[in-house]
């Protein structure tokens, strides 16, 4: 077990106690050119609109979601072989306290060096703005755009094998 794992690991509880327990409704499918714009975590502004003309995989998560904890990590060291890409990644955060989500970004970033190819974004900050409806918060949903912000993809739940396949398929062509 690596350093970086046994400390997610002795933080996930931790963080999975402290959080409070938010659900919203499961409504119909984002549409098929998702809009999303605000705020990134770390103050810049941010619109998917800007990325056009690269894959954009927006993944909605909570802190209630152990799945979502999981990919995370996941997603961060996977961009270091995206690096020079046109891939981005947009990490859209559900939970109801700020101060959840700001407890694991840190925990993250602790674990796994940010990466600029992610975007950490609150979906509850008062600047935040998109068309994606509501979404489960106890497991992840993910959306992966094409190169003209088309969605080609939605997951809810973990990924099916080939995901990454598909989305190289994406960016290298």
């Amino acid at each position: 077990m690596t350093l970086k794992t046994l400390t997610l690991s002795l933080l996930l509880p931790l963080l999975l106690a402290t959080t409070a327990g938010a659900t919203q409704a499961q409504s119909d499918s984002p549409s098929t050119r998702p809009t999303l714009s605000g705020h990134t975590s770390r103050g810049e502004e941010l619109d998917l609109a800007q990325w056009r003309g690269q894959v954009v995989l927006v993944y909605l998560w909570s802190t209630d979601c152990p799945v979502c904890l999981d990919r995370l990590p996941e997603l961060r060291r996977n961009l270091a072989g995206w690096r020079g890409r046109p891939f981005v990644i947009v990490a859209v955060n559900q939970d109801t306290r700020m101060a959840d989500f700001k407890a694991y970004e840190q925990a993250l970033d602790a674990v796994s060096p940010p990466a600029p190819q992610m975007k950490l974004v609150w979906r509850r900050d008062p600047a935040h703005r998109d068309n994606l409806g509501d979404q489960p918060v106890r497991q992840p949903t993910t959306l992966l755009l094409n190169r003209d912000g088309v969605l080609v993809k939605e997951v809810r739940g973990g990924w099916p094998a080939g995901t990454w396949d598909e989305i190289a398929e994406l960016v290298l062509n």
